[in-house]
């Protein structure tokens, strides 16, 4: 059994193809009075929404991938629970940045924890995290569910989480960011992200593993796994009938071993095997646990909330998580067929210097630079654009006031590509 990463443009896609169920069953209810309307229908989006008076209402929904392994890791290794504390935040944020990244406005959410085992010192974590990033966030917490799901969630150690959220929105037509007055020459504000976020963790892994293998002298997990299952038999001191050793390998091909796995677990059997690479790197693992910024009060305050006179006039937008600048960007810019030229002003967050730093000492390296933009948002976690540098001091002022590091990072520009950190990617 195999199974293949999927770049960013074809997660998108698998998004699209369900998303079209959203334009196949918005006529579904049966009184057309309240039945939902089209936000947005492009080659990006099918996005509709409830009107209610003069706004509108819609829902998104996001998870937090596989971040929760490492806070599972640390709790392993040192037994503490506030290690599950940060997650909200980063489940939260893909909400969060979602909606901002529209203008819209985020009222409240939903979660589903998904959990091997209700551990009631680990939910108690969740919970006061859950608080935590809806107090810095100004949204509120409205329902839930805990699943105890046993088995079928998987991770590392005795206790297991996934965790999803679906976020309630209130639009203002008179507010919706859509990049529709886009126009080359507009100035681009960034705000810095400090953080991985939850976006590229499973390349984050795939090198953590990697420099563990090498540094412990194996070449692959296969060699490792092989390695250690021939070690448990020495250990257990099994012989042969004239006192030989006997290893797996001796009777067994190493694809057949590995076949046998796969059959008695009815799934990839190496994919389960996680290495414990946090024992080795446990600074790496506290960086990519760091929690994520969470911009929707800048957005917020520009916008003059739901109601108000705008503060300051916003352009476009982009929320960077999977894909990195280049692809989220792109999404920015692409429906006016124009680009955007942005330096790379911040500094890569910790956790992301740390896993280069581990790359660059791999005999095959797993990264690049071009495919590390790709992967991570390398310090740039939110670009905001203004109609002309009039705005521009004003939007900085008002980020720093709400403790945002915020400068300019670049322009928009008439031609179909994305610029950054001294690579093109045409579209």
């Amino acid at each position: 059994m195999s199974q293949t990463e999927l770049t960013p443009d074809q997660k998108g896609l698998a998004s699209l193809t369900l998303g079209e169920v959203i334009k196949q069953t918005k006529d579904n209810f049966p009184d057309p009075k309240y039945r939902p309307q089209a936000l947005y229908d492009s080659a990006y989006y099918h996005q509709s929404a409830i009107k209610v008076g003069k706004h509108k209402v819609w829902l998104t929904a996001d998870g937090i991938g596989t971040k929760p392994e490492l806070a599972e890791r640390m709790y392993h290794l040192t037994g503490d629970p506030t290690y599950f504390e940060n997650l909200a935040h980063d489940t939260f944020a893909m909400v969060k940045g979602d909606t901002d990244r529209f203008g819209h406005f985020l009222l409240g959410v939903a979660n589903i924890v998904d959990i091997n085992t209700a551990d009631p010192i680990v939910i108690d974590a969740l919970a006061k995290g859950a608080k935590a990033a809806c107090d810095e966030g100004c949204f509120a917490m409205i329902n839930g569910e805990t699943a105890e799901l046993g088995y079928r969630t998987s991770g590392y150690g005795e206790t297991r989480v996934n965790w999803n959220a679906v976020g309630l929105m209130l639009i203002n037509p008179d507010k919706v960011i859509l990049g529709d007055k886009l126009e080359p020459g507009q100035p681009i504000v960034g705000l810095q992200e400090k953080t991985i976020r939850s976006n590229g963790l499973s390349k984050a892994r795939a090198i953590a593993e990697a420099a563990y293998l090498q540094k412990l002298g194996f070449a692959s997990k296969t060699e490792y796994f092989l390695k250690n299952l021939d070690k448990l038999v020495d250990e257990y001191e099994v012989y042969g009938i004239q006192g030989y050793e006997i290893h797996f390998s001796d009777f067994m091909e190493d694809s057949e071993i590995l076949n046998f796995f796969d059959k008695i677990l009815g799934h990839n059997f190496l994919e389960q095997v996680l290495l414990p690479w946090h024992e080795e790197f446990p600074e790496l693992a506290k960086e990519l646990l760091r929690p994520s910024n969470l911009y929707g009060k800048l957005i917020y305050e520009a916008q003059g909330g739901v109601d108000g006179p705008k503060n300051i006039e916003i352009t476009g937008a982009a929320h960077i998580s999977g894909g990195g600048v280049p692809e989220k960007t792109k999404r920015m810019v692409e429906p006016k067929g124009l680009g955007a030229y942005i330096e790379a002003v911040f500094p890569d967050p910790e956790g992301i210097r740390l896993l280069l730093e581990l790359n660059r000492d791999l005999p095959e390296q797993l990264v690049d630079d071009r495919s590390a933009c790709m992967q991570w948002n390398r310090g740039l976690g939110f670009p905001i654009v203004t109609p002309t540098y009039n705005e521009v001091d004003n939007l900085i002022e008002m980020a720093h006031s709400l403790g945002q590091e915020a400068v300019i990072v670049g322009e928009i520009i008439n031609k179909p590509q994305i610029e950054y950190h001294g690579h093109i990617w045409k579209y």
